[in-house]
């Protein structure tokens, strides 16, 4: 099958490299029957990757003329990726919420997790005395506080940690106690968010190379087990990532068990066989 659609999509309003009209005419090129925009939320703590306050009204007015431009070719949403740490905005003002943690935060300080391995290291080396294991127990324990307060429709790149860890020497995802930290959590949001898609996302598979999508098949295979629902996403920040890896991301879903996932569509998320 072929994925005709992609709801994790940034441009120039945040860290995006093209404009939203350009994301939409290579949505069009790729026969795309959907296209949906999810800016990065503005943030209490500052950071170069995110929506300026400013500049969210902007967004909103240019994702609504693009719905009237090429509304009659392709359906086109206005989406937002809220972080844990947003700030002015307001959920219900977008046509679907994606919820997302980038950062872990101790005390007035904060890391980006998916910016630098270094920044990384870093906070595993100053907050957690090195054990990257107490670091995912913090990560994983805030994502999922996050998502069961916000209720979002989608759940974004469950163990982004992992994101700098393709060699596995900051460590192991077959280590029993670390899966035992992050299943916990999606037991969590499961339980606590049971509507929300948890997404497929190859969007680190184009940035960095990353041989398979997030989430690890070990959490896909769980999610399967649970009965959760996934949509496969490109978190694109550029034209030529709207469907990148999508193959290699639906074989792994199907190597989960999975017989169907979820597209976007205007009306809502669809169920589509794959």
């Amino acid at each position: 099958m072929k994925l005709r659609s992609n709801c994790h999509t940034h441009t120039v309003f945040c860290d995006g490299k093209a404009t939203p009209e350009e994301m939409v005419l290579a949505a069009l090129d790729k026969g795309f029957a959907a296209l949906g925009f999810s800016v990065h939320s503005p943030m209490f703590t500052p950071a170069d990757w995110t929506v300026r306050p400013a500049c969210l009204k902007a967004y909103t007015e240019e994702i609504r003329r693009l719905q009237r431009v090429y509304g009659e070719r392709i359906e086109i949403l206005h989406g937002i990726e809220l972080d844990r740490n947003f700030s002015d905005v307001d959920p219900s003002d977008f046509d679907y919420v994606i919820a997302a943690v980038h950062q872990i935060v101790v005390g007035e300080r904060v890391y980006d997790v998916d910016y630098t391995r270094e920044m990384l290291c870093d906070c595993a080396d100053k907050e957690f005395g090195g054990d990257f294991l107490a670091l995912a127990a913090h990560y994983y324990e805030d994502f999922a506080s996050f998502v069961c307060r916000v209720q979002p429709d989608i759940v974004a790149h469950f163990d982004l940690i992992e994101k700098f860890n393709e060699d596995q020497t900051l460590f192991s995802q077959d280590d029993p106690a670390y899966q035992t930290i992050a299943l916990a959590a999606m037991d969590r949001i499961l339980e606590g968010c049971p509507d929300a898609l948890f997404e497929v996302n190859t969007g680190a598979m184009f940035r960095l190379g990353k041989k398979a999508p997030y989430p690890a098949p070990f959490l896909l295979r769980h999610l399967f087990e649970k009965g959760a629902r996934v949509i496969v996403t490109a978190d694109a920040h550029c034209t030529d990532a709207l469907d990148f890896a999508f193959d290699t991301a639906l074989e792994a879903v199907r190597a989960a068990g999975f017989s169907e996932v979820y597209e976007l569509r205007k009306a809502g998320f669809a169920a589509v066989g794959c």
